[in-house]
């Protein structure tokens, strides 16, 4: 194994995606973040979204359209239609977070709302639908879906199980 993209001691890379047509170009969410008994840090300047064209070999910051403020826990995800598409979802600091889309292999991103997972340092992923484009699933307290790229979101259902989403699998 080969490290490809550090940042700091206190900042590690928590999802990677890739587009499905071309294994070279990687997305990457970075999260400045420690934990002690005694405090926790949760997001900071380190926090961000990175982008490699050359599969991992370098890597790109990705800023714009997204917050400014400090950043915390991030979930990508790729659409399967089309891969031009990539979905965030974006903890950050005053109130700036939510769900952010880019039309544009992540040169440009697009505040769609402002969902984020109530408690991101657990849950994060996000999974497209692989049939229905615009239609995204958000791992939460209560599991979230959206029908339009993020615009609205609204609960899946827990009728049959318990509430604590961490994964999905279609």
């Amino acid at each position: 194994w080969k490290a490809v993209l550090t940042i700091s001691k206190n900042t590690g890379v928590v999802d990677v995606v890739m587009d499905p047509r071309d294994p070279d170009l990687l997305y990457a969410a970075a999260y400045q973040r420690r934990r002690h008994v005694w405090t926790i840090i949760n997001g900071g300047p380190e926090s961000a979204i990175h982008k490699s064209t050359d599969g991992g070999a370098t890597w790109k910051k990705l800023a714009a359209g997204l917050p400014t403020e400090d950043l915390g826990r991030i979930g990508l995800a790729v659409s399967p239609q089309n891969p031009d598409v990539v979905y965030a979802t974006v903890e950050a600091a005053d109130g700036k977070g939510g769900f952010y889309r880019s039309a544009t292999r992540g040169e440009s991103w697009e505040k769609r709302s402002g969902y984020f997972a109530r408690s991101a340092q657990y849950y994060a992923e996000i999974v497209p639908d692989p049939l229905q484009f615009d239609r995204v699933y958000a791992m939460d307290v209560y599991m979230m879906v959206t029908d339009d790229g993020g615009k609205n979101f609204r609960r899946l259902g827990e009728s049959s199980k318990h509430v604590d989403n961490h994964a999905l699998w279609i």
